[in-house]
């Protein structure tokens, strides 16, 4: 005789309601306002309450803790950069996809693709550092904190392996020797991210110059200019 299988009930998920929603969203960016204040590991149910001028019982209404909250938090961050991150890149790759293979030979033009994807870096730079810091901010606390949860750290490690996999992919055409471009993209992310924070924490603005000239040499190095 076959035993009848026994029907999987799913759990029922908290229906929220539009004002919930934005409770909920005022808190997820308030989290983002407390960790690049603050850091990462200062953040506290009652300093989220605070900063989104909620009560403080809203914050473990609608996560289930504070681990919770900031996993959630970090997703909604890397969701809105995606938008910023591939505007940028799909900027460079239209660029890039424009140059014949035969123009890499000449000195002259390997020159001249170095100058304009420098300029275009610099300019996404200088544009986070300015107009996003607080994103800038958060990225920073994330990527690059010594310790975090499990479950964090292996959203964060695919966060930066898509953004190494996408900027590997646009200049794979372009270097001599395809096979370094995973380091090669690595190295233009870290400093990418390095040059957006000292452009936020710089006493006076940063000169674009000295940004680019940065930016120049790396990309240059990429392209066997040396």
């Amino acid at each position: 005789m076959i035993e009848p299988v026994e029907e999987v009930v799913e759990p029922r998920r908290r229906k929220i309601r539009p004002k919930g929603e934005r409770s909920r969203q005022a808190i997820l960016d308030a989290t983002l306002v407390v960790i690049a204040k603050r850091g990462l590991h200062s953040v506290t149910h009652r300093a989220i309450a605070a900063q989104a001028n909620v009560p403080l019982s809203l914050t473990t209404y609608f996560f289930k803790n504070l681990n919770d909250l900031i996993g959630q938090a970090f997703d909604y961050f890397a969701e809105r950069a995606q938008s910023d991150n591939s505007r940028m890149l799909l900027e460079i790759a239209d660029y890039v996809g424009g140059i014949l293979p035969d123009t890499l030979s000449r000195m002259e033009n390997r020159i001249a693709i170095r100058d304009e994807l420098a300029n275009r870096l610099t300019d996404f730079i200088v544009f986070m550092a300015v107009e996003h810091s607080i994103g800038v901010a958060v990225e920073v606390n994330f990527l690059y904190l010594y310790r975090l949860e499990p479950e964090l750290r292996q959203k964060v490690v695919a966060y930066r392996d898509a953004m190494t996999a996408s900027i590997a992919a646009l200049i794979r055409p372009l270097a001599p020797d395809p096979e370094s471009a995973d380091v090669d993209a690595a190295l233009i992310l870290g400093l990418v991210h390095r040059l957006e924070f000292e452009c936020m924490n710089h006493p006076e603005k940063l000169p674009r110059d000295q940004v680019y000239a940065e930016v120049s040499r790396q990309v240059g190095y990429i392209l066997a200019l040396r």
